[in-house]
């Protein structure tokens, strides 16, 4: 009796970008299910039906993986705002207001990731979360300047007005999302943009007389 041999599995073959975007899906769902420390790089490859070495093609080690999961987080804060500011350039607060809210749901949105990569605690996740932070608050800056320009308004310190808004959002999100318990989201970023009003002394009128939600974080809903 011939032994028939093994089938040899058909090789596919993929687009850079197509093998390169699986291998990262691969990577995201497995640190959610088993946390970055717990994932090897094979347990990448493995779930992404690829041979080991194909993972060094694309990136070269696991903590790149991370660093490019960040930095899209990232660009998203960034989109958010280049979004925001073309949409509503010529509505006073409201670029404000609207860019912290829209901020704040897309930290929410990624809250998995902000729990892995801070949940890391090794001097790479930390410089890369402190490198991340000095980008968003420097664009932030950027638009507080941009209103108070607008409407002439001035004095003020910006960079430290910016900072206190940034430490404010930062800080309760992180407490909020390092807790991992349930969030009334739209009460929390109703909150975010009401804080957000008093500290740079916006007007009100973007706001309904609800105190508990903004009217401009129903019509983001």
């Amino acid at each position: 009796m011939s032994v028939q041999p093994a089938k040899k599995r058909k090789r596919v073959s993929k687009d850079p970008e197509i093998r390169r975007e699986e291998l990262l899906e691969a990577a995201s769902t497995l640190f959610r299910q088993k946390g970055i420390a717990a994932t090897g790089i094979g347990d990448i490859t493995d779930h992404a039906k690829v041979a080991r070495g194909t993972f060094y093609l694309y990136f070269s080690s696991k903590d790149a993986v991370v660093s490019e999961l960040w930095k899209r987080y990232v660009d998203g804060f960034m989109s958010i705002a280049d979004e925001v500011q073309s949409s509503r350039s010529n509505e006073g607060t409201s670029v404000i207001l609207e860019l912290m809210a829209r901020l704040t749901r897309h930290a929410l949105d990624h809250a998995h990731l902000h729990r892995l990569v801070y949940g890391t605690a090794d001097a790479a996740a930390i410089a890369l979360c402190k490198q991340s932070d000095e980008a968003i608050l420097g664009r932030l800056a950027q638009v507080i300047r941009a209103h108070f320009r607008r409407v002439r308004r001035k004095g003020g310190n910006i960079e430290l007005l910016a900072t206190l808004v940034f430490n404010g959002l930062d800080g309760t999100l992180h407490r909020a999302i390092m807790q991992n318990a349930p969030i009334e989201r739209e009460v929390f970023i109703g909150e975010i943009v009401r804080f957000t009003a008093n500290v740079l002394q916006l007007s009100s009128r973007s706001e309904s007389k609800d105190a508990r939600e903004p009217q401009l974080t129903r019509d983001l809903k």
